[in-house]
């Protein structure tokens, strides 16, 4: 996993575990565990809600019926795929995943030009819920597969990264998904004028858990989801640092970093910002991506966003970050050594 080195004094991590109670009472396996999957390893593989909505799964090769599975949920961006986004994540190869089921949702279809988007875009009608959509796979996969229930988390680029922020706030989905890590998001807010004011948005979020961890990316070059935020399609996307602290915020931490510094081997000043301290030290992070860093799911090798957008490979790979991250929280809290929590 990625390491980073942090140049402030006093901001290495500790090893103490902390805390990010839920309230839950118990958190059981999946109602799939000891059942054949029925379907091939290591393979995409599509399938069909009962609601006639669509999504892809990859299970990983050494999945055990019963043993109980994480799973992670990764959104396409904005008329993009399912398998798009496989391609551009790559957690369906042993280099960043070996143990976590990955989902991947597709988004509906709206317009005249029948164009892919989640809720919450200025394209989709209010009375979309893909938070339902999302919740209603979860259940088939873990009535299919041996999910281990308190290890679910969600990631997405760009409208995916939106989406990844829409199941953070509601909370149906913030009661049953561990961690959340948007990458490029779009998170638009629907006002317009003289309302639309990057660093002052307000934001319409309201988590069922007092404690969200929450690991935010974006490039400083991003000429597609401005980094300094500003209208767009007709709503208002918001100054990332101040989506960011908003976040520290709502989670009862200070909106003031406790620490930042530069990843390691990161170059193009890719900057760590660190929010939380004591008990929930780390709770929020954020990677400013660098100066060159565009709308991209960041990779160190070429990606279809990367070529897209004229923009070099990011000096990091979101992925091993987003994986780390992930493997930090349970919704029982935070993971201490040896597998035990405090929370």
């Amino acid at each position: 996993m990625v390491a980073w080195r942090l140049l402030t004094l006093g901001l290495l991590f500790s090893g103490a575990c902390v805390a990010s109670p839920t309230g839950l009472a118990s958190i059981r396996s999946a109602s799939g565990c000891g059942e054949e999957p029925g379907i091939g390893l290591n393979q995409r593989i599509n399938a069909t809600l009962p609601s006639g909505r669509t999504y892809l799964f990859w299970v990983p090769p050494n999945y055990n019926q019963r043993k109980a599975t994480p799973l992670i949920f990764s959104f396409h961006g904005a008329t993009r795929t399912p398998d798009s986004q496989a391609d551009l994540d790559l957690l369906t190869t042993p280099f960043f995943n070996s143990d976590h089921i990955v989902v991947y949702p597709s988004s509906g279809e709206y317009g005249e030009d029948n164009g892919r988007y989640w809720r919450g875009a200025p394209q989709v009608l209010d009375d979309v819920d893909d938070v339902a959509y999302v919740l209603e796979i979860l259940d088939a996969m873990e009535s299919q597969f041996c999910i281990d229930r308190a290890r679910i988390y969600a990631t997405g680029k760009s409208q995916g990264g939106m989406m990844t922020n829409n199941l953070a706030c509601d909370p149906r989905s913030s009661a049953r998904i561990a961690a959340f890590a948007p990458v490029s998001g779009s998170y638009y807010v629907n006002v317009t004028g003289t309302e639309c004011t990057p660093l002052t948005l307000n934001f319409n979020c309201h988590p069922a858990r007092k404690h969200v961890p929450i690991f935010i990316f974006h490039g400083g070059h991003d000429d597609t989801i401005n980094y300094g935020g500003g209208p767009r399609s007709s709503e208002c996307l918001p100054y990332i640092p101040h989506f960011v602290a908003a976040w520290a915020a709502r989670d009862g931490l200070s909106d003031t970093p406790e620490g930042v510094g530069l990843l390691l081997d990161a170059g193009d000043n890719a900057t760590l910002y660190r929010y939380g301290s004591r008990s929930q030290k780390n709770l929020v992070e954020f990677v400013y991506g660098g100066n060159h860093v565009g709308h991209q799911w960041p990779a160190t090798i070429p990606n279809s966003d990367s070529i897209e957008h004229a923009t070099p490979p990011a000096t990091f790979n979101a992925s091993s970050i987003i994986m780390d991250f992930f493997g930090r929280y349970t919704l029982r809290g935070r993971k201490c050594g040896r597998g035990g929590y405090r929370g």
